[in-house]
């Protein structure tokens, strides 16, 4: 896996302060989980803010609290996954194989740098 795609992952074993770790590294605001090379689940910035507030700490099971009915993609589509983002309020989408074995993602970033300004 490259460096990218690694620092976008924890592992589903993990706690939220790996989760955290990750995003703020990422600057993605959400981390994927992997249960080996899987896709497992989605934990994003606002789901680590609810397990706070609910009174988990940061060592707990990030399984405890991750998004496992996430949005993905088999195959890299930018125009999809602006798509789920406006519609979903996501700003990754992860790109997957037969197994759910993550291939690539396509960030809020990547989208963004394709969009073309036209100035006034």
């Amino acid at each position: 896996m490259d460096e990218r795609l690694a620092s976008l992952t924890v592992p589903e074993t993990a706690h939220l302060i790996d989760a955290v770790l990750a995003i703020k590294e990422n600057r993605s605001r959400c981390a994927l989980a992997l249960a080996g090379e899987r896709v497992v689940g989605v934990i994003s910035e606002g789901d680590v803010m609810r397990a706070l507030l609910s009174g988990a700490d940061v060592h707990s099971p990030l399984a405890n609290w991750l998004n496992y009915g996430f949005k993905f993609l088999k195959s890299k589509d930018y125009a999809l996954a602006l798509d789920m983002m406006q519609r979903h309020g996501i700003t990754l989408v992860p790109v997957v194989g037969e197994a759910f074995e993550l291939l690539d993602v396509v960030t809020l970033g990547d989208v963004l740098s394709r969009v073309r300004y036209v100035g006034a």
